[in-house]
């Protein structure tokens, strides 16, 4: 078999490998895109990765998780240096398993337009920094966006993000628009019941309020003004209550509002909120 290219765009990195192993190909797949590496085959079974930072698993996983633009095999070319012993079958798992979770971290993940800032912590001696911990550190300096960092990194989207995250738990860095992002979903969400059920509004949460303690703190936190519909905080609230309250708040409306409008009218008034968000 004579080398190849192929497109990234059109196919994925899985789909090449597998290729190469119902063939029991021995070769390097050279991988060129956001994040350029090589990966070694042996007899169809992958055994060796590097993406020029890493080596082994962590090079693979980058490597899959990284924007690619084109893969080329050149074959019977072997490697001196084996990281990655696992059999197609279980490895193949293991990067789902491990796409499963970075998809769950990406969701911790700012805004890509999102400027990150330095915390005034004494980095040295905060924790144990890692060399890709201090590559972040180094771009983010207040004005590069968080799109901006992870490209320039060079370490690939997953490597890039896992640190991002880690870095942002540590207390490191953070977002300073943070709290104004989180309760701007707050306030759209008001703002849109206002606009569709005018004071009735006001009343569900003087009602929904009075049903639990923890309801009751909630609302005690939100002012909403009568006259033009205004509204104001005691103090930002996390991402977490938010999504609760909204979750919780619908389920009340949901009930309260049939009894109000009739089942109809309830239902156009529902699908105008749909149009708002």
């Amino acid at each position: 078999m004579v080398g190849f290219e192929i497109d990234l765009k059109e196919f994925n990195l899985t789909d090449v490998l597998q290729f190469l192993a119902q063939l029991k190909k021995t070769g390097l797949v050279r991988v060129l895109g956001e994040v350029s590496g090589e990966i070694y085959i042996k007899d169809g079974v992958v055994v060796h990765a590097t993406d020029g930072t890493e080596k082994g698993m962590e090079a693979l996983l980058n490597l899959f998780f990284a924007a690619l633009n084109k893969a080329v095999f050149e074959p019977n070319l072997h490697c001196g240096e084996q990281t990655i012993t696992e059999e197609a079958g279980r490895l193949y798992q293991t990067i789902e398993k491990r796409r499963m979770e970075f998809n769950e971290i990406k969701e911790k993940l700012p805004p890509r337009d999102t400027v990150l800032a330095k915390s005034t912590r004494d980095l040295e001696s905060a924790v144990a920094l890692r060399r890709t911990d201090w590559q972040i550190l180094a771009l983010i300096d207040g004005k590069r966006t968080l799109n901006e960092v992870i490209v320039q990194s060079k370490l690939g989207g997953y490597e890039a993000i896992k640190t991002i995250i880690w870095l942002k738990e540590q207390g490191l860095i953070y977002d300073p628009k943070e709290a104004e992002r989180v309760m701007s979903v707050l306030t759209n969400y008001l703002k849109n019941l206002l606009r569709v059920f005018g004071k009735h509004t006001i009343n569900w949460l003087k009602r929904w309020s009075e049903l639990a303690p923890q309801n009751k703190e909630f609302a005690a936190n939100i002012t909403i003004h009568e006259e033009d519909m205004e509204i104001e905080y005691g103090h930002p609230v996390s991402k977490e209550s938010i999504h609760q309250f909204i979750e919780k708040f619908n389920e009340f409306i949901n009930e309260e509002g049939p009894q109000l409008y009739g089942k109809l009218l309830f239902k156009k008034k529902l699908e105008e909120i749909e149009k708002g968000v």
